[in-house]
């Protein structure tokens, strides 16, 4: 290749390399990179095999799967990117075959594409993309594009987002007013429709193809038909003109998974039994037809006479499967007597999607005066879906995210969980899910701290404690643990604030105003609770003191109280490692310092600033070192390490410390037995312990975690049925499961009854974006005092 003037990119290099190790020769190298990098300059050129190859080559084989439509159950997708350019510009071919130009199905799709795009960012940045909210603001910015003015499409802000500046998409023409007229109520005040409350009777076909993009959003058919279905509805809300987009979802998610369209159409048939029987017709017309043969629109109009979104969705899949090629195919869906626009852009997106752009002739990707456009927003949807979504400043400003704030959770069908994203988003779904670990474990153990295993089994049965005790609604009660670790956690990310303008600080004296908010929540009045910060907070600020339902006793450790009642006396100043202020090892050291794994990208800070958040109220040196160890490993948790490597690392950290004795043997210990099967509850006190002490309580909980592997269940059961403090132990063992596997892998009924989750997931996910590339501004949630 000397003398080819072009240096060579990693994957060209990977190409030619695979290709010399299959003994292929120089003769043929120059075409091959020419081949090679016309599909990347010309995506529409290239096939899906090419596009997998390409995958292949630049893929990193140790990279989380994401939890979006392009993984598979045998790994990721890799000829997604050029199934997804064929769909999308197989669509847009479609309707410009019928009218002659770029119809507004084409850019209302784009721009809901669009939407999804930022909303996705969203959810693994903030934590709170909601897709259809992200649909009706890529609506919003398409009405603009039809000449609506801004202030009537949104009446806030300013129009944004690089698709709204491409002439091609402008257009006053439409040919079916029903999206138009739905989004006028819309931009007036009236909310969306959905499949439950319509917003009107419409059933024609127009919002049917928005459907194919709940497939690039969930792997789930299930969430993909409703959230197909969902999309559509926002304008149209007769079942025949929103439940065709669920089918066509679930039509694209087995297409972009190479299944026959065959199959593909048996899938959405069962997905939508109203709609089955025009469907089973269509499809035994398609099947049944003479090779080569096409229908005419006589054929057509005998089988669907309406414009309704089933009729269109009927029409495109018997062309589909009677046609011999694209062309054909798509010519014959574009003459009938119905709604021809998007039965032709319907039968364009399913075979774009089966066979790739390649499928296109391409005198019709010339012709198409958007193709390079639908070619980058392709890529780009291939790139947010799939595991290396850009983290950088140029995509939020491509894609940007600020009108998509939500405080509410998005509906849990439509979640993808942050864990959809490798590196950075996986790392934040993993800290979430030790918090949301730790408050499950403790709301678990709670009602049995201080029995022993006797009184345990007896009164909840041989197999113990495996479920919420109900003691008033929600049945799973946070206990003081959590509380006094929600408070770590807003003081951590208010201290990070603070951090952020003044540069290096120490965050103990944030930690200790924030147990000082804790101690008024236990019914002191802030004038007796707050000690030297009442100087500069007459009144405790932030949001989470403002949480009402926290301000519940449920048994506080007499240390923790003791200590704060005498800082806040002016009795003694804040506890440190080298100066404490009681000689107390008891467990209410130990889950307060997880906030700690967020402050430093080095284990050994973090391991420091856990243990001064324990000495903070414990000043014996198992309780801080235990307290510093927690941290350790939560930190390298979120970061992907295995928990055994993780314990190996902190027992290395742990001999750095005076007093680490205790410490690391009952982490030694509690590797040691974690070998076969969980110990039975005598015998775990007996060899680790009742938890009563913080290095205890940490014994138990990393055995508990160990044993389970993974399994979040079967390790809270082993965590909290025993004799002693199965609050602690069950939050330490849940915080380290729900770091190892993520919240979105936390069952959702172990969510859905813990007591303030929204709460709870919230300031969790608050935290990860505030220790994260791009923190918000929000001094006035998070005051940096």
């Amino acid at each position: 290749m000397s003398g080819a003037g072009d240096r060579l990119d990693d994957t060209e290099r990977a190409l030619l390399a695979a290709w010399r190790a299959a003994a292929r020769r120089d003769p043929v190298e120059r075409e091959l990179l020419a081949v090679w990098r016309r599909w990347r300059a010309e995506p529409a050129t290239r096939p899906p095999w090419g596009a997998a190859l390409q995958q292949r080559l630049a893929a990193d084989p140790d990279a989380p799967l994401p939890a979006t439509g392009l993984a598979g159950p045998d790994g990721l997708l890799l000829d997604a990117p050029s199934r997804v350019l064929g769909m999308l510009l197989g669509g847009a071919v479609g309707e410009f075959t019928a009218l002659g130009r770029v119809g507004h199905r084409t850019s209302a799709l784009l721009f809901v594409l669009e939407g999804l795009l930022r909303a996705h960012t969203r959810a693994r940045s903030a934590g709170d993309g909601d897709p259809l909210r992200g649909a009706v603001s890529g609506l919003r910015r398409w009405l603009r594009s039809r000449g609506v003015p801004w202030r009537d499409c949104t009446g806030t802000g300013a129009p944004n987002g690089w698709l709204l500046a491409e002439r091609a998409l402008r257009s006053r023409l439409t040919d079916e007013p029903t999206m138009l007229l739905a989004l006028g109520r819309i931009t007036g005040g009236h909310p969306g429709g959905t499949r439950a409350e319509p917003l009107n009777s419409a059933d024609s076909a127009t919002a049917v193809p928005l459907g194919a993009l709940a497939a690039l959003w969930s792997a789930d058919p299930e969430t993909v038909f409703a959230l197909g279905g969902d999309l559509a509805a926002l304008t149209h809300g007769h079942p025949d003109g929103h439940d065709p987009a669920g089918v066509v979802g679930v039509l694209a998610h087995w297409l972009l998974r190479g299944r026959p369209l065959e199959q593909a159409v048996a899938h959405g048939m069962a997905a939508w039994p109203p709609g089955r029987p025009k469907l089973a017709r269509a499809r035994g017309l398609g099947e049944a037809s003479p090779a080569g043969f096409a229908p005419g629109p006589a054929e057509l109009d005998a089988m669907a006479l309406g414009r309704s979104g089933l009729d269109a969705l009927a029409i495109a899949v018997r062309c589909a499967l009677a046609a011999p090629d694209f062309a054909t195919a798509v010519r014959a869906a574009a003459r009938h007597g119905g709604d021809t626009a998007s039965s032709a852009m319907l039968c364009g997106l399913l075979l774009g999607a089966l066979h790739g752009p390649t499928a296109v002739p391409e005198r019709w990707r010339t012709a198409l005066p958007i193709t390079g456009l639908v070619e980058r927003i392709a890529e780009d949807a291939a790139t947010e879906f799939g595991p290396y979504p850009d983290e950088s400043d140029d995509w939020e400003r491509r894609y940007p995210t600020s009108d998509l704030a939500d405080p509410h959770r998005p509906a849990a069908a439509y979640r993808t969980g942050l864990a959809a994203v490798p590196r950075l988003a996986a790392s934040r779904d993993r800290f979430v899910g030790g918090v949301l670990g730790a408050a499950i474990g403790e709301a678990l153990g709670m009602p049995v701290a201080g029995d022993n295993w006797e009184e345990i089994r007896s009164r909840h049965g041989t197999g113990g404690v495996t479920d919420y005790v109900p003691a008033g609604h929600p049945s799973g009660r946070l206990g003081s643990d959590t509380q006094l670790l929600l408070f770590s956690l807003e003081g951590t990310i208010r201290a990070n604030v603070r951090r952020r303008s003044a540069g290096a600080i120490d965050p103990t004296r944030h930690l200790q105003h924030a147990y000082q908010r804790w101690l008024h929540t236990q019914h002191l009045s802030w004038p007796r609770a707050a000690g030297e910060f009442l100087a500069d907070a007459p009144a405790p600020d932030g949001w989470l003191v403002e949480q009402r339902a926290l301000f519940q006793t449920r048994n506080p450790g007499r240390t923790m109280m003791r200590t704060l009642i005498a800082f806040a006396k002016g009795q003694q100043s804040r506890g440190t490692p080298e100066d404490p202020v009681s000689d107390a090892e008891d467990s209410g050291a130990v889950l307060r310092t997880a906030p700690a794994a967020l402050w430093s990208g080095d284990p050994a800070e973090v391991f420091e600033v856990g243990m001064a958040t324990a000495a903070l109220t414990h000043g014996h040196p198992s309780a801080y070192l235990s307290g510093g160890a927690l941290a350790f490993l939560v930190a390298r948790l979120v970061h992907g390490v295995e928990l055994t490597a993780a314990v190996d690392e902190v027992l290395e950290q742990l001999t750095r410390h005076s007093g680490h004795d205790e410490v690391s043997r009952r982490l030694l210990t509690a590797m040691r037995l974690s070998k076969g099967t969980p110990l039975p509850p005598e015998e775990l006190n007996r060899a680790l312990g009742t938890g009563w002490t913080a290095a205890e309580a940490l014994g138990i909980g990393v055995h508990a975690a160990l044993v389970a592997e993974g399994d979040l269940d079967a390790g809270l059961a082993v965590a909290v049925n025993h004799s002693g403090n199965s609050a602690t132990t069950g939050a330490v063992c849940g915080c380290l499961l729900g770091a190892t596997t993520g919240a979105d892998r936390i069952p959702e009924r172990w969510i859905a009854d813990l007591e303030l989750n929204e709460v709870v997931e919230r300031l969790a996910h608050d935290a990860v974006l505030e220790f994260g590339p791009r923190p918000p501004d929000w001094a006035d949630r998070y005051p940096p005092t």
